[in-house]
C-alpha cells in the first residue's frame, strides 16, 4: 500500500496495538452474543475512526486499524459507520472498503454526526444496538455524544 505524498498514516505505539486487538475481540464477542437474536440489528460505530491502517512503531509496518478489524467480524454487524474530521483519512477508509452498503463513512465532526443524525436512530425500543468507539485523538468530542449513547440502552 502506497502512501499520498500529502496524507500521513499515524504512527501507534504498543497500547495502541493491545487496544486494536482487545476491540477486535471484544466485537466478535459482542455479535456472537446477540447471533440469536436475528432481528436485532447490530452496528459498529467508530467515531474516530482514522484511516483504517496505522503503522506500528515498534515494526515499522502497516498494520489493520478498528475499521478494517471490524469489517472482519464474524459474526458480522449490520452496518458500520465511520466517522472522521480529516478528508484525506476518510478517503482512504473507502477505499479499503470498497463498494460496501452496509458502510457508512462521514468526513466531519463526529460529535455533530453523533448528536445530530445517528445516536438518535440508535434505541432500545427500536431493536438495534451499537457497539461505539469514542476514542478521539484529543478533547473533541461533546459530552452529549456519550450522554446519548448511554440514554439509548442499546449503546
Amino acid at each position: 500500500m502506497s502512501e499520498p505524498a500529502s496524507f500521513k498514516f499515524d504512527e501507534v505505539g504498543a497500547w495502541s496495538e493491545l487496544k486494536l486487538e482487545i476491540v477486535e475481540k471484544y466485537g466478535a464477542a459482542y455479535t456472537k452474543a446477540f447471533a440469536r437474536h436475528p432481528s436485532l440489528k447490530k452496528y459498529y460505530v467508530d467515531s474516530f475512526s482514522g484511516a483504517g491502517a496505522h503503522i506500528s512503531k515498534s515494526t515499522k509496518k502497516m498494520i489493520d486499524g478498528s475499521p478494517v478489524r471490524a469489517l472482519r467480524i464474524n459474526p458480522p454487524f449490520d452496518g458500520f459507520h465511520f466517522i472522521d474530521l480529516n478528508q484525506q483519512k476518510t478517503a482512504h477508509l473507502k477505499t479499503l472498503c470498497g463498494a460496501r452498503d452496509d458502510v457508512h463513512i462521514e468526513t466531519g465532526d463526529a460529535s455533530k454526526y453523533l448528536i445530530d443524525q445517528l445516536l438518535p436512530t440508535i434505541n432500545y425500543t427500536k431493536f438495534n444496538r451499537a457497539l461505539c468507539l469514542f476514542d478521539p485523538y484529543g478533547l473533541h468530542l461533546h459530552w452529549r455524544a456519550m450522554e446519548l449513547a448511554g440514554k439509548s440502552g442499546a449503546v
